[in-house]
C-alpha cells in the first residue's frame, strides 16, 4: 500500500531526526541551558525578537529600530555565555536541518499543485 508506505517514511523521518547529530546537540544544549533560567530568557527574548525582525523583513517592513539595537545587545550579552552561544549555534543548525526537510516537501507540494 503506497500511502502507508508514505507515513512509514514520515515515522522513519521523525526517528532519523531525534538520532540526528543536530536533534542531540541542541537537546543537550537545551538541558545545560535550562539549569540556568536568566540565561535562558535571555535566549528566548532573543530568539523571539529575531523571529519578528525576520518576519518584518519578510513582509517587505523595515524592522523597528528599537527591536534591532535590543537584539544587537542581547547578543552582545549572550556572546559572553558559552553555553548561550552553544545552545543557538545548535538551535541555528537544528533550523537549518528543517529548513531543508520542509523545502523538499514543499517541492512535492509544488509539483502537484503548482506555484500558488
Amino acid at each position: 500500500n503506497t500511502t502507508m508506505n508514505v507515513y512509514d517514511c514520515a515515522n522513519d523521518l521523525a526517528r532519523a531526526m531525534r538520532e540526528s547529530h543536530e536533534f542531540k546537540k541542541l537537546k543537550e544544549a537545551n538541558e545545560i541551558l535550562a539549569k540556568d533560567p536568566e540565561t535562558k530568557k535571555l535566549v528566548d527574548e532573543f530568539l523571539q525578537l529575531s523571529q519578528e525582525i525576520e518576519i518584518a523583513k519578510f513582509q517587505g517592513q523595515e524592522p523597528e529600530k528599537e527591536k534591532t539595537e535590543k537584539l544587537q545587545k542581547l547578543y552582545g550579552v549572550l556572546g559572553l555565555n558559552r553555553d548561550a552561544m552553544e545552545y543557538l549555534n545548535n538551535f541555528m543548525r537544528f533550523q537549518m536541518m528543517m529548513a531543508d526537510i520542509s523545502k523538499s516537501i514543499q517541492d512535492v507540494v509544488k509539483d502537484v499543485m503548482g506555484d500558488k
